[in-house]
């Protein structure tokens, strides 16, 4: 699961890249809402499977990662706040183009940085999982 984050946060900056070599805005468009509508949606639903079932089953189950478990929450909220921006920027693209609005590359733009921005603190927050998370079910099973 984590590596198909991976994947996507690569697929989405390589098609920012592109746009911002000079690609055009409608083709950047239909390339990047896709990838970033599937990466919100999959990402989000993986958080909420793991703060309501995963983290609490590992918490009965070794209560000295307590701490840990808790850092891995927080960080959802924060990731979360980058996935709202994603999101907020991505509709207000979408709707400049649709109607045609001499700012939608300005948009595309706000968009594009929202994107690359969540994507080191979503990178970090997948590897602190894993440090702590694959022990456990090492250790415990899924």
């Amino acid at each position: 699961m984590h590596d198909g984050f991976r994947r996507q946060q690569t697929q989405m900056a390589a098609a920012i890249a592109d746009w911002r070599a000079g690609g055009d805005l409608r083709a950047f468009h239909g390339r990047i809402l896709p990838l970033l509508q599937s990466h919100l949606q999959h990402l989000d639903g993986h958080h909420r499977i793991e703060s309501g079932h995963y983290f609490p089953q590992f918490r009965r189950a070794e209560p000295r990662v307590q701490a840990g478990l808790d850092l891995l929450d927080r960080d959802h909220d924060a990731v979360h706040a980058h996935l709202e921006a994603m999101f907020l920027t991505a509709r207000e693209f979408h709707g400049r183009l649709q109607t045609g609005a001499p700012d939608a590359a300005t948009a595309a733009d706000r968009m594009a940085d929202a994107v690359l921005a969540a994507g080191a603190p979503m990178l970090r927050h997948l590897e602190d999982e894993e440090d702590v998370v694959i022990p456990l079910i090492q250790r415990h099973g899924a």
